[in-house]
């Protein structure tokens, strides 16, 4: 009878000592792949719950390729890839396709085209995705018509046209994109006309109460030199009197 408790009590120590080796395990991993990152020129953000798990994974701007992408599906909770300005193609995309709870994924002024859009179609928690300054088309936004969890695409830069997006937008009505925004010069341009019109005036006063001070410093300059000019003429008048 005393010895069914103590083999219980031995399981649960059995049991807690798994839990704890395999959650020594889990931060070793994570570590080690933290330190790849690093290594790589990339930047990790982590939760400040819980168990801190790697949220984010930032390459921007560091130049990595395909290879720098390994690892990178361990990370079971990432939500947020940024590969700016990267050299990655069109199949390194592949080795994302595996993390299921990527929200966010930034691919702004890579080399991808079209085809790579076949390796995120199936991120069903993708919500915002740029695809600015890349090679994709029209062609492409077809793949990721059945992209449900998409709420914001930019696609400046690209050879998207209007039409795709709008083809794109019938599946996906929700959808914002960055062809839904005037361009930004379209905005300020006639706003900073304007802003020049009204200061036209000011501009012209300034200008005038500047050049004033100048005018009577020249025209101090000018009057010695008129004074001694009539004295000159006067004396040349006078001449031909003293003669005669």
């Amino acid at each position: 009878m005393i010895s069914r408790p103590r083999s219980l009590i031995a399981v649960f120590a059995a049991a807690l000592c798994g839990l704890s080796f395999a959650s020594s395990l889990a931060y070793a991993q994570t570590d080690k792949v933290i330190a790849e990152i690093q290594k790589r020129g990339g930047r990790v953000d982590r939760d400040e719950k819980g168990d801190k798990p790697i949220v984010t994974v930032n390459y921007g701007v560091s130049g990595i390729d395909d290879k720098g992408l390994d690892g990178l599906s361990e990370i079971k909770t990432l939500k947020k890839l940024t590969l700016n300005n990267t050299k990655i193609t069109d199949g390194g995309l592949a080795k994302i396709k595996p993390i299921a709870t990527l929200e966010r994924l930034y691919l702004v002024d890579t080399k991808i085209s079209d085809a790579a859009l076949d390796q995120l179609k199936d991120l069903k928690n993708l919500q915002i995705l740029s695809l600015a300054g890349t090679g994709v088309t029209d062609a492409g936004l077809d793949k990721i018509k059945g992209m449900s969890s998409l709420k914001e695409l930019f696609v400046y830069g690209t050879k998207v046209t209007d039409e795709g997006v709008k083809k794109l937008k019938a599946t996906l009505p929700k959808l914002k994109t960055d062809k839904d925004i005037p361009p930004v010069k379209a905005v300020t341009e006639p706003a900073k006309k304007e802003e020049m019109k009204k200061a036209e005036p000011a501009k012209k006063e300034e200008a005038k109460k500047k050049e004033e001070p100048k005018k009577k410093e020249e025209v101090k300059k000018e009057e010695p030199k008129k004074v001694e000019a009539k004295k000159k003429e006067e004396v040349k008048k006078e001449e031909p009197k003293k003669k005669a």
